[in-house]
């Protein structure tokens, strides 16, 4: 008789009934059951029928369950078996231990499509069809073992239909905690303003588009709100009532052909688009007109494909191929889950609602050119693979946050957080903590490291401080950039190598603002080798929000009058900003903010009003740019920027734009990538690029480009975001030597 422990991605996944078959098929005997932390298998058979169902368990296993570890041990004996037959036992909870990670939420599969819209089907155009293969799982789960009465599911009582199918071992819902129909489960239904219930709501709700209505719709994770996404006045309208003027909005695309026909789209982000994942993929327009009003003065748009039945059916009832649907919430708030957050704070026309509580909120997941700008829907709470083994929490960065748990070599990182400045987010940030350690067999008291950014007044640092003091684990504080270092390098199994980091700002070990940096990173040891010169930034961080602060600090004695009818302050203003410049005593290397100030110097944009505006535009002003060869001047491994800058600025009527633009990316990319590749080569060491800039592909491509060129190796994000939703994952590494 055998005991198997069996680890990974093996609840919520088909795995016991998977189990089952294999089992029969095999003719051994024993049970199967989820143990919280594992599923324990215990089976006796011939000695080739044991070696030929252990064989199946890893070849055979569903494809969405992960092994990542067997235990397996002779046991002379157990209470529970039961001579000449296999059964699937009642669930268990285990003692805190390995975790057994349930799957992400899971777009609907084909199967449960194909029923969607089958006549004869009782869940025929049913918006919550799911089966062991799909549908809700991380949104709905309180705490493991995956079972219904854990879910929010648990408030519907199956009908005998369902029951009959939930206790059929060889049925495809068997075992399916989210499984309902349309006599026992969940519904949707439409308000419209003064909360006056409408008949057919999801018809009619697809109809309202139609006439140009703005609705709200309450999805798996969280809200969205969403209209038609080629009228331009509903568009208008939305940017109107959410306060919005500029920001780029999502698109609901109805399939792969109607995405092609206004977006090129590669053979690898039509495979991200279609992947059960389904995240948002930022692709390049065919015309730059296309979705002006939704990505307004953008070569691209961030487009994903239905994922679950709702936008199935919307599509069903409409001839319209592309929808706007947008997050709810303010840029750097939490998701509204709850239908009286949104009857109460939502400016719409109508709202599609459901009443199945959301237990994890959980926006959508953002990729663009294979690398995520936002890991949240279809990803978490997913684990990758790190060198220790240590229990961590790394409270990550203060915006675009989420946070990492670390345990027996894996790191577990959060759903997208949010701007922790604001209080509702911060809220939800200790929330999610105290979630997913309930998901992962965890306590508090169990963590033997927090770890936060070097900054002294980040919300996150604050927060880790407090808890470091009330349960007394040591705290450890990591710069930036290093976090960010340390991260894509591991990401890709490297120990050692140098990395380029590029980002808006990030606290310095010398207490300055730091941004555009390389380092040498070893097995015990981060060196910075080179940065960009230091520059005034004039206000601080009001220079974020108004790049000619930085245009002024650089260009002073420059005549930037043709710049003072696009700033709000006139040419008074621009003369106050010169004077200040004598006096300012904060000083920056951040590379995002110069890519800001070159916006605003080529006139694609004179003021943020969103997160990444002057730098995205600016990049979309390159996109079918010329470069011209114009190398920047580096001393001591320096980048100087000014003498580089004036030569822009001096050919910004002579030369195009565009070319300009084209001009800047590549030569900032350059000059950080000779930096990199000069130390590089002293050892043969591979080059690496991280940082919110990282997702610019121009910027990207041509490090990559001079990189490999020089006969070294290149490598970047693909498992973690670039950006600061990655910076928590830099951050846990740093436990293996601090233990």
């Amino acid at each position: 008789m055998k005991s198997i422990m069996v680890y990974g991605t093996v609840q919520a996944v088909g795995f016991r009934p998977f189990v089952y078959r294999i089992a029969v098929e095999n003719k051994v005997t024993g049970y199967v059951r989820n143990r919280g932390e594992y599923v324990e298998i215990i089976i006796d058979g011939a000695p080739q029928n044991v070696k030929d169902f252990i064989d199946d368990l890893d070849q055979k296993k569903p494809p969405l369950a992960k092994i990542d570890r067997l235990d397996i041990s002779e046991k002379s004996s157990d209470e529970n078996f039961k001579p000449g037959v296999f059964y699937i036992k009642e669930s268990k909870g285990g003692s805190s231990g390995s975790a057994s990670i349930i799957p992400p939420d899971i777009c609907v599969c084909d199967d449960c499509q194909r029923e969607l819209f089958q006549k004869t089907d009782r869940r025929f155009l049913y918006p919550f069809i799911n089966c062991t293969n799909c549908g809700p799982r991380f949104t709905i789960i309180k705490k493991t073992p995956y079972d219904r009465e854990m879910t929010t599911m648990g408030q519907f009582k199956l009908c005998p239909d369902c029951l009959k199918e939930y206790k059929d071992v060889l049925d495809r819902r068997y075992h399916a905690e989210p499984v309902a129909c349309p006599v026992c489960g969940p519904h949707y239904s439409l308000f419209d303003r003064s909360r006056k219930k409408l008949g057919n709501p999801i018809e009619t709700a697809a109809k309202l588009f139609e006439n140009g209505k703005i609705i709200a719709i309450k999805g798996l994770g969280g809200y969205h709100i969403g209209c038609d996404a080629l009228n331009e006045e509903a568009v208008s309208a939305l940017r109107r009532r959410l306060g919005r003027p500029y920001q780029p909005f999502a698109i609901l695309g109805r399939d792969i052909k109607s995405i092609e026909k206004v977006c090129h789209v590669s053979n690898d982000e039509k495979k991200d688009l279609i992947s059960h994942e389904r995240p948002i993929v930022v692709l390049e327009k065919k015309d730059s007109k296309t979705f002006e009003k939704a990505a307004p003065g953008l070569h691209n748009v961030g487009i994903m494909l239905p994922y679950s039945p709702l936008h199935f059916l919307l599509f069903n009832y409409t001839t319209l191929d592309f929808f706007v649907m947008t997050s709810a919430n303010m840029p750097g708030d939490p998701m509204i889950t709850r239908n009286s957050s949104a009857f109460d704070s939502l400016d719409v026309d109508y709202f599609l609602c459901h009443n199945l509580k959301i237990y994890n909120r959980c926006d959508d997941s953002v990729i663009r050119d294979g690398k995520f700008i936002r890991r949240s829907r279809g990803f978490v709470p997913q684990g990758i693979g790190i060198p220790h083994d240590k229990k961590v929490l790394a409270f990550g960065a203060e915006l675009n946050n989420a946070f990492t748990l670390t345990k027996e070599k894996k790191a577990f990182i959060s759903q997208h957080i949010g701007n922790t400045t604001h209080l509702d987010t911060l809220q939800f940030f200790e929330d999610a903590i105290e979630k997913l350690l309930t998901l992962l067999n965890m306590k508090m008291g169990e963590i033997e490291l927090f770890v936060s950014d070097l900054h002294p007044q980040y919300e996150t640092t604050k927060l880790a401080e407090k808890y470091s003091i009330e349960t007394g684990i040591p705290l450890i504080k990591i710069q930036h950039h290093i976090s960010h270092a340390r991260a894509v390098l591991t990401e890709n199994k490297l120990d050692e190598g140098v990395a380029i980091v590029c980002d808006g700002t990030g606290y310095g070990l010398d207490g300055k603002s730091w941004g555009g940096e390389v380092f040498h990173v070893k097995e015990n040891d981060e060196e910075r080798i080179g940065h960009l010169k230091e520059y005034p930034l004039l206000g601080g961080d009001k220079a974020a929000k108004e790049p000619l602060r930085v245009l002024v600090s650089i260009l002073k004695d420059e005549d930037l009058s043709d710049y003072s009818s696009s700033y709000k302050y006139g040419s008074q203003g621009i003369d106050a900003l010169k004077k200040l410049t004598m006096d300012e005593k904060i000083f920056s290397t951040s590379c995002g903010r110069l890519l800001d100030m070159f916006s605003v110097m080529l006139s694609s944009c004179s003021e943020r009003t969103y997160e990444g505006e002057p730098a995205m535009k600016l990049e979309s002003l390159a996109w079918n740019g010329k470069y011209l060869d114009m190398p920047i001047e580096i001393e001591d491994n320096i980048i100087q920027i000014e003498e580089f800058a004036k030569k822009i600025f001096d050919l910004r009527k002579k030369e195009r734009k565009n070319d300009l633009a084209k001009t800047v990316h590549v030569s900032l990319a350059n000059a950080f990538s000779d930096i990199a590749i000069e130390e590089a080569k002293k050892d043969h060491l591979t080059i690496a690029f991280s940082g919110g800039v990282a997702y610019n592909k121009i910027f990207s491509d041509a490090i990559k480009k001079r990189v490999e060129l020089s006969g070294l190796k290149y490598v970047e994000h693909k498992l973690i975001p670039c950006g600061d939703g990655g910076v928590s994952f830099g951050q846990s590494l740093f436990a293996y030597k601090n233990i």
